[in-house]
């Protein structure tokens, strides 16, 4: 009995040997920190545009702040056009969409920051064809063009559905311009800064703008099938700080 007891003892104490100089002489695993996958609108300066491979502006920027809070790098990657984007956000291929305003169909996959910034819609006329515009009737009998896979806001959204309004869609803001000229619409529905600095860039000349049409907020929206959706909460407060602080970029 007392032999069986012995070599008990014995063997545990080896095999608590071998264990202590397999941890002594393996190597410490160090993790690597973690990266998000982020994307944007490639034609929506200044909040975000196409630079290259990479996704630049505002919205990248303040993901970055954001994110950084939580201890997550960011790569913000061009991936396509906008209606690709919104796709591989609702897929999981990417972690968020650096910033877009909210409606129904985008809340199915996505997860909404709070808003922490506006954008200011407008119709785009060109010079001498302008038409006065005071409300969304307005726009019944004209021919409108807008950008694939773009929101006007989840009301204008609407109104262009169950008005049926005559709206052609394009992939770029220089197609749009290019059918005003061409006499091919009468009006382009976009973001009042964005489509400003496509005249400015390209030097474009001869186009009017009607006033406000609707104030938009961006968002940062977090695909629901991305391992970061559960750190909504500290994104949120992230945001808070940085709007208190008023640290948000403007330009």
């Amino acid at each position: 009995m007392f032999g069986k007891k012995s070599f008990l003892i014995a063997l545990s104490a080896v095999v608590l040997a071998v264990l202590i100089a397999g941890c002594v002489s393996s190597p410490a695993v160090i993790e690597e920190k973690p990266v998000a996958i982020v994307s944007g609108h490639p034609d929506w300066k200044p909040v975000m545009w196409r630079n290259g491979d990479n996704i630049s502006g505002i919205g990248p920027e303040v993901c970055q702040m954001v994110f950084g809070d939580i201890g997550v790098q960011v790569d913000s990657r061009y991936v396509g056009p906008w209606d690709v984007v919104q796709e591989k956000a609702r897929t999981g291929e990417i972690d968020a969409i650096v910033a877009l305003y909210k409606t129904r169909d985008r809340e199915k996959y996505l997860y909404y920051s709070i808003p922490y910034t506006t954008d200011p819609i407008v119709l785009f006329f060109e010079k001498g064809k302008q038409f006065a515009y005071s409300q969304k009737e307005d726009l019944i009998g004209k021919k409108g063009v807008a950008t694939v896979g773009d929101s006007y806001g989840q009301e204008m959204d609407d109104f262009i559905l169950k008005a049926n309004l005559n709206v052609v869609r394009v992939d770029t803001p220089q197609l749009a311009f290019s059918l005003l000229q061409e006499g091919k619409a009468d009006y382009f529905i976009y973001s009042m800064y964005a489509g400003r600095t496509v005249i400015n860039e390209l030097n474009l000349s001869g186009f009017k703008e009607s006033g406000i049409v609707s104030n938009q907020s961006f968002y940062i929206g977090v695909s629901k099938k991305s391992p970061y959706a559960k750190y909504m909460r500290n994104i949120n407060a992230s945001l808070e700080r940085l709007i208190a602080e008023n640290k948000i970029p403007t330009e």
